[in-house]
């Protein structure tokens, strides 16, 4: 089978339009299908958090999109007679972005979309429907209609980001494992909110009807409601029904205007039981499905594809190994499974309806948080833990450590200042593959040219105070520096920004030995991220 093209991407909603854009980023040849021809108009996901803005910022959404949002929120939770039981938010975030954020999909994916229109490295095929796969060891062959006519495309790569009914994963033999969600709900966006809210999502188990309410910003406003087994959700969605639900109790008048959507959605409970059938791997709702009551959903796509792409970059570019490949699964899964688990539990806490459930959960919930440990656990929202690497790629530390960085977990990023005088948070210097960055110490400590080999951009982290010159930055606060000896340390950067080791000049072959079982400097055909990687053109076509 000859490929004539490097990946090609199934679904152009935004975790497909974030695999595709980071892609074609790289200089790697993509080829994005997608069965619409304009971005989606529906608000689904409504909460974003700090590692998906650290994505979004490579990709130069970032601030358009925060100028469109309700930052930095929280949630609180009430119970029977409307009483207050917690208030939570996010432990403030190391990323440089606010932990948790109310935003507006369709406001993200015309976004997305536009930068792939635009984007001169990317085929974006529209209109256009995937209808048949197949795969050997050599690669990818996808039948595709566009608009009348079918063609059939190639391509090394595979990646299903076609939403929750995944023709992807069905055509590659992928099941789901996991439960539905007995419980409907009816989500109503709105247009025209007069009144200005607490930046809180607000879930309120009354006993009677659970709902959630989450406030946006121009007026826009969530609310959910659950709905009973004998209701019937096509007359719980009339213009009627909606304005008993939401007049008087939400608002004095509603208008048709006012109403964005009325639907009714089941939540499922499930995760593909793998993310990878040879060539193909699964992305965002193909490969889970979670209740929307932590707001995971989007944010756990946006972690597949930020994970998935620099490994597939690695594979490409001649580095991979296939252990390398193989832990996606490995990273993703785990913290996937783990997030519906969490959706899960939340949700049964806000759903019941028992009058002596509702009382047990309230008077549980009111003790507990009496214990300082506990309550601080449930007001910091410790209860969404963020992704842990470190069985995948990732060099457990040995003997050397910094107080503010670990293996496994997501680099801090501080502000920091560069010698033309700018501060600007340190993803800015990063670059966008491997980064070895140098804690204390002089400037120019030797380290083994296996850095090089795998295109690691270097770069000297120092304490404030001081000039910094080039190939230097110091930290207007102490966060990585904090702690750090005169002797270097090593802080060793896969490009999603996850740090895989932490290691001293003595360490360093131990790290290198282990980092080449799953990216190997010798094999490698180009360096990735240099421009254009590939003697290939790009494709430089985007479709109607």
């Amino acid at each position: 089978m000859t490929a004539q093209r490097d990946v090609l991407v199934v679904g152009a909603g935004p975790i497909g339009l974030v695999a595709a854009l980071l892609l074609a980023d790289a200089g790697v040849r993509t080829t994005l299908v997608e069965k619409e021809t304009e971005p989606g108009d529906l608000p689904r996901a409504i909460s974003l958090q700090d590692e998906s803005f650290r994505t979004l910022e490579q990709l130069g959404v970032a601030d358009a999109l925060k100028a469109e949002s309700l930052l930095d929120t929280g949630s609180r939770y009430f119970g029977l007679g409307d009483r207050l039981l917690l208030e939570a938010r996010p432990v403030a975030s190391r990323l440089g972005h606010p932990a948790k954020t109310q935003f507006d999909q369709p406001i993200l994916e015309r976004l997305l979309w536009e930068r792939a229109v635009a984007h001169e490295g990317l085929e974006f095929l529209r209109d256009a429907e995937a209808t048949a796969i197949t795969q050997d060891s050599d690669g990818i062959s996808v039948t595709v209609t566009i608009g009348e006519k079918t063609q059939t495309l190639t391509a090394d790569w595979l990646i299903g980001a076609d939403g929750g009914r995944s023709f992807t994963r069905r055509a590659v033999g992928i099941d789901l494992a996991g439960t539905t969600q007995p419980q409907r709900w009816i989500v109503v966006d709105l247009h025209n909110e007069p009144r200005a809210r607490d930046p809180f999502a607000e879930f309120h188990g009354d006993g009677e009807r659970p709902y959630v309410l989450v406030p946006g910003i121009k007026g826009r406003l969530r609310i959910e409601f659950m709905l009973f087994d004998d209701e019937d959700p096509d007359e719980m969605t009339t213009p009627e029904r909606i304005r008993e639900l939401v007049v008087p109790r939400f608002r004095a008048e509603l208008t048709p205007d006012d109403v964005r959507r009325a639907v009714v959605y089941i939540a499922h409970q499930r995760v593909a039981r793998t993310y990878r059938a040879g060539r193909t791997f699964l992305v965002g709702d193909a490969a889970h499905l979670m209740p929307p009551f932590a707001g995971q959903g989007l944010n756990a796509g946006i972690r597949d594809a930020t994970n998935l792409t620099w490994k597939l970059i690695e594979a490409i570019t001649g580095g991979a190994t296939e252990r390398l490949l193989d832990s996606y699964e490995v990273e993703r899964r785990t913290h996937g499974a783990a997030m519906v688990t969490v959706s899960r539990r939340i949700g049964a806490v806000v759903m019941a309806t028992h009058p002596v459930v509702t009382r047990v959960r309230d008077t549980v919930v009111r003790t507990v948080s009496l214990i300082p440990r506990v309550r601080e656990f449930l007001a910091n929202m410790r209860f969404i833990a963020p992704p842990d690497y470190t069985a995948g790629v990732a060099v457990a530390a040995h003997g050397v450590t910094l107080d503010t960085v670990t293996v496994g977990r997501a680099l801090s990023q501080p502000v920091v200042r560069d010698a033309t005088g700018a501060e600007r948070g340190l993803d800015a210097h990063l670059g966008r593959g491997w980064a070895l960055l140098q804690i204390g110490g002089p400037p120019d400590a030797a380290v083994d040219a296996y850095w090089d080999a795998i295109g690691a951009n270097r770069l000297c982290v120092r304490a404030p105070g001081g000039e910094p010159i080039d190939g230097m930055v110091t930290e207007t606060t102490a966060v990585l520096t904090s702690g750090a000896g005169t002797l270097p340390v090593f802080v060793a950067v896969r490009p999603d920004r996850y740090v895989a080791a932490v290691f001293d000049s003595a360490g360093e072959q131990r790290v290198i030995e282990r980092l080449r079982a799953f990216i190997g400097d010798r094999s490698r055909r180009t360096d990735p991220y240099s421009g254009v990687p590939h003697s290939r053109p790009p494709l430089n076509r985007s479709t109607r």
